[in-house]
């Protein structure tokens, strides 16, 4: 019997990632049948069928994902090893997979991916923005953007950054004057009903907190469709600065009480295992460094 090989293993993380053995064949640049006769061969040499295939639609077993995350593991090493190796002449090429939350994602970390790509031409950025909580072992993803406090788990995490957040408005919300907190509750609100959603905001200046509690007449689940909101004038929201710092400048939004602070959120990558291939400390390193210059995080 033979052994699996490490090219069966990365043709197979493939062929799960994309869902489909003519998708997988095209990223692989070989062809359907030979991606058919690898992935036959690694579950001869398993002794196991790995994925249940359909016209439409691929499958794992119970099989397929034990040897998936194992498989991961054993690609993510010989990575390593490879550009450990090469040393100093290691260059940033090969693929990394990365979630981040729509908003953050799509304001933020793909404009960067963009950059990347272009100081890096060997390197291929996958991104899904998604606003669930990705499982990094299961979906194959090298890092993981996630915003807010972490919950307790086995993943490995760095914290790189800190969201700050503002309250703004259509400019016409300027006819009624705003002094203080209370002050905001007599406004209609648009909330961010996502993972980061709350209705109750406290305010910190100088010592003194005080926390309103608002009723929104409109909540949304994504800031990008928060922000559209906002500038549409449907009321007053609390968003994170870097989403709407832009529109702050030219007039298209006004912000309320900035001399009164709002909790900031902790921003960390995370990622499934300790080691880190080259491009992928790479690609952290540099979106460290961009983080800072953004407005709105710190």
């Amino acid at each position: 019997m033979k052994e699996a090989s490490l090219h069966q293993l990365r043709t197979f993380l493939r062929v799960v990632e994309r869902g489909s053995l003519s998708a997988a064949a095209r990223d692989l640049g070989t062809t359907q049948p030979t991606v058919s006769r690898q992935l036959q061969e690694l579950e001869v040499a398993y002794g196991n069928v790995l994925v249940i295939r359909t016209t439409r639609s691929l499958r794992m077993t119970d099989a397929g994902r034990m040897v998936y995350e194992q498989a991961q593991l054993m690609v993510r090493s010989e990575d390593i090893l490879r550009e450990r190796l090469r040393g100093d002449s290691a260059e940033v090429e090969g693929r990394i997979r990365i979630a981040a939350p729509s908003g953050f994602g799509a304001f933020v970390i793909a404009p960067f991916c963009g950059c990347f790509v272009e100081r890096y031409p060997k390197a291929t950025l996958e991104l899904c923005l998604t606003d669930s909580e990705s499982d990094l072992i299961s979906e194959g993803l090298d890092v993981a953007i996630r915003i807010g406090q972490l919950a307790d788990s086995s993943l490995f995490a760095r914290r790189v950054a800190t969201l700050e957040e503002v309250v703004v408005s259509h400019p016409r919300y300027l006819k009624q004057p705003v002094a203080r907190p209370a002050d905001l509750q007599a406004l209609p609100w648009v909330a961010f009903s996502g993972s980061l959603g709350r209705d109750d905001v406290e305010f910190e200046r100088r010592g003194c907190k005080r926390k309103i509690r608002v009723m929104p007449r409109l909540k949304i689940d994504q800031i990008i469709g928060h922000r559209e909101a906002l500038l549409s004038g449907a009321g007053v929201g609390l968003i994170h600065r870097y989403a709407v710092d832009r529109d702050i400048r030219d007039g298209r939004l006004v912000r309320f009480l900035p001399d009164w602070g709002l909790p900031e959120w902790p921003v960390h990558l995370v990622f499934p295992a300790r080691a880190q291939t080259h491009r992928l400390r790479v690609w952290c390193e540099e979106l460290q460094q961009t983080l800072q210059g953004i407005p709105g995080v710190s």
